[in-house]
């Protein structure tokens, strides 16, 4: 089941949103909000919501999106969700409005051996078998 998050949100006259926490699952997809003014979008990554620094792909480039729909939704490749923990989002112009993005994870499923309260959807993949 997916989680869905209000923000982040960027201000009326400014480029960059504030901080939203990913960690609690994968990013699968972001909802652009309605409005939104032509712009290219990208990202900012923090792995402690303190420090953050323009994201990239490993090839290189910058973790953008060129053709931004407004109130569309856009499915993020799953290698990028996968690094998100605290994110920014950044208009390569500033936003005429406010502007509040949507974001929806995957929650994290708990570790193998867990120690928590509810048992891990993988126990049936690791129950012991007799040896004879």
């Amino acid at each position: 089941m997916l989680q869905v998050l209000n923000g982040p949100t960027i201000e009326a006259g400014e480029s960059l949103s504030d901080a939203i926490d990913c960690c609690a699952g994968q990013l699968v997809c972001i909802t652009i909000p309605e409005g939104w003014d032509k712009a290219n979008l990208s990202f900012q990554f923090s792995p402690d919501g303190k420090t953050f620094c323009d994201l990239y792909q490993f090839d290189g480039f910058a973790a953008t999106i060129k053709t931004v729909v407004p109130g569309s939704s856009v499915i993020v490749p799953a290698d990028l969700g996968r690094a998100t923990a605290f994110m920014k989002f950044r208009s390569s112009v500033p936003q005429s409005e406010r502007r509040e993005f949507k974001v929806a994870l995957i929650p994290t499923m708990p570790s193998l051996g867990g120690g928590g309260d509810a048992p891990s959807p993988y126990t049936a993949l690791i129950t012991p078998v007799a040896r004879r």
